[in-house]
């Protein structure tokens, strides 16, 4: 309940009139009698964080029929209607027998793309496998070659020494001895200046 105000004069504020005053002081303000006034009501104002403030009204969303907007020039696929409210990177096609046909060619393209790697990857394979064959076919040559000039030095040196062994039966010891002598004479000496 609000509380009610006191008169200003009956606490002494006027020093001409010193009777104190018996009338309330609702007779002094409303000098009509017959006049009703409605009690005083209390306004309460809500706060911001009432959870009936803090609720958003939803506006309402027009479709575009009830808009009756006319149709702009849009790049569409035919058959695909993209419905509201989807996410992106949804498969909109209804058709589920065109989308398998699709999904077919797809991998059947993909498919001959790994198959023509591995044909490449094959046929890379064999012109190695050739190249090794042919290195390892150059290298067997070069060795048969080598072990040919191998024996045919020592062939060489065969009949030299038993050309030599003939020769050296014919002149007995001595020629031994000389040869011993010239080996040693012919070494090598180094001089540093």
């Amino acid at each position: 309940m609000a509380p009610t105000k006191g008169s200003a004069r009956g606490k002494g504020g006027d020093s001409k009139s010193s009777k104190p005053s018996t009338l309330s002081s609702a007779s002094r303000v409303s000098k009509k009698k017959d006049v009703k006034r409605p009690p005083p009501q209390e306004v309460k104002s809500k706060a911001r964080t009432e959870p009936k403030q803090l609720k958003k009204t939803k506006k309402r969303e027009y479709t575009e029929e009830e808009l009756d907007l006319p149709k702009l020039n849009m790049i569409t696929p035919a058959g695909v209607v993209k419905p509201k409210g989807k996410k992106k990177g949804k498969t909109f096609v209804d058709d589920q027998e065109g989308m398998m046909t699709i999904l077919a060619m797809v991998n059947a393209e993909k498919e001959g793309q790994i198959e023509s790697k591995m044909m490449k990857a094959r046929q890379l394979e064999e012109i190695r496998e050739a190249r090794r064959k042919e290195a390892e076919a150059r290298q067997a040559q070069k060795k048969s070659k080598l072990e040919e000039a191998k024996a045919s030095i020592r062939q060489k040196r065969k009949n030299k020494n038993e050309s030599k062994q003939d020769s050296n039966a014919d002149t007995t010891a001595p020629s031994m001895n000389d040869s011993s002598s010239k080996s040693k004479g012919k070494r090598k000496s180094v001089s540093f200046a």
